[in-house]
């Protein structure tokens, strides 16, 4: 089996943002192949490519973006050279959305002046090479998309990967994890949550329509942020209403990815709050290491002893210190710093104060005395106290 270690991302020294991109009607007003590609193998209308490849997925019981794969390919023959460079080449003709060019350096920027670094990845049913050919492809750790197995001559022949709507929420956990490669298997693998690359709590998902509301809602049940993007020129909002009415998603904006807009004050608002929220998680994390390192040198004699004598001096009423004194009674070993522990609890705490001379509390404190090798101040008033007549 391939090692894929040299693939693999690891948790960092400063929080990391993962934002997630679905790519048609999100990136790009409309799907990338209508921006010329479906033109180029004959039809007038895109509508007509894509009522063909609906209707051969119904008719077929088959996925349906194996069945727009199939019909790019097909309706290639005689029209196209179906290759790899000819779909990179289609992609170098697809627009975007206000802002989309500017925007990725913009929000790293964001974050880095934060103390956050920011990644950005696709996760498209859409094709990869398409991807691949546009102006903003290097602005990706990952592209994660439909693609196709070349043979030697780079000709397309066969799906390689094809990506529907619920195979995408894989990808979110390849991301959380940092095993970024398709075929790396450590993706099932349990990680401690300190060593977690990207928490979910700190993915930004943005999408248009159902076909993101697996991921949608994967990244909102789990602490993350689900936006969904509507058409600025349509202004229609009806898909993201539906959305916040379900549940899938947090936040709602126009896909217009210009500074100052509505999108960009709320991806920058998370980064903000992620900020904030990992430097507690790092103080959170930082005592629990600490608790954990204490618990593996202390043995479970020394753990019960240590919660005993909390217990005490956390008693607030005579019944819980009798049932505390109880307790300590059955053991015989105390430390001098668990003694002097004892003692000031004993002189401090009013609750066990004023049991003192109660049988069961004086003749606990009587052993604890003659035991101990010197007497601070604390137990010498407990003595004084202890020998008084009722």
């Amino acid at each position: 089996m391939k090692d894929y270690k040299d693939t693999r991302k690891h948790k960092e020294s400063r929080p990391v943002v993962a934002i997630c991109y679905d790519f048609d009607k999100t990136l790009t007003p409309d799907n990338m192949q209508e921006q010329g590609y479906i033109q180029a193998v004959g039809y007038e209308k895109s509508s007509e490519f894509w009522n063909e490849s609906n209707a051969l997925a119904e008719n077929n019981d088959m996925d349906q973006n194996l069945a727009y794969m199939y019909m790019m390919l097909t309706m290639a023959r005689g029209k196209v050279l179906f290759t790899k460079d000819t779909l990179r080449d289609k992609g170098k003709d697809i627009s975007f959305f206000p802002g989309v060019v500017e925007w990725f350096d913009r929000i790293r920027q964001y974050g880095e002046e934060r103390g956050v670094k920011v990644e950005h990845y696709i996760i498209s049913s859409g094709l990869k090479e398409m991807i691949e050919g546009t102006k903003v492809a290097d602005e990706f750790e990952n592209i994660y998309a439909s693609s196709f197995y070349y043979d030697e001559k780079g000709v397309a022949v066969w799906p390689a990967q094809v990506v529907n709507y619920t195979g995408k929420t894989q990808f979110l956990f390849r991301i959380e994890k940092g095993t970024l490669n398709i075929n790396d298997p450590s993706v099932n693998e349990s990680f401690d949550p300190d060593e977690v690359r990207v928490p979910f709590r700190n993915i930004i998902y943005i999408g248009d329509s159902d076909t993101d509301v697996p991921c949608m809602k994967l990244v909102t049940t789990n602490g993350g942020h689900s936006i969904a993007v509507y058409n600025p020129t349509t202004n229609d909002k009806t898909q993201a209403y539906k959305m916040m009415r379900e549940g899938r998603i947090k936040y709602y904006a126009p896909a217009d990815y210009s500074e100052g807009n509505e999108l960009d004050e709320i991806v920058k608002s998370i980064i903000d709050r992620t900020a904030a929220n990992e430097e507690l998680e790092r103080i959170y994390s930082d005592k629990r290491k600490e608790q954990r390192s204490v618990d593996e040198n202390q043995s479970k004699e020394d753990r019960a002893k240590a919660e005993m004598i909390l217990a005490l001096d956390n008693s607030r009423n005579y019944a819980t210190t009798h049932s505390v004194i109880a307790l300590l009674k059955s053991v015989s070993d105390w430390s001098q710093a668990e003694s002097d522990e004892l003692f000031r609890i004993g002189a401090e705490n009013s609750q066990v104060k004023g049991v003192l001379r109660d049988y069961d509390v004086k003749t606990f404190y009587q052993k604890l005395l003659n035991k101990a090798k010197s007497l601070n101040d604390n137990a010498k008033e407990i003595r004084k106290i202890i020998m008084e007549e009722k």
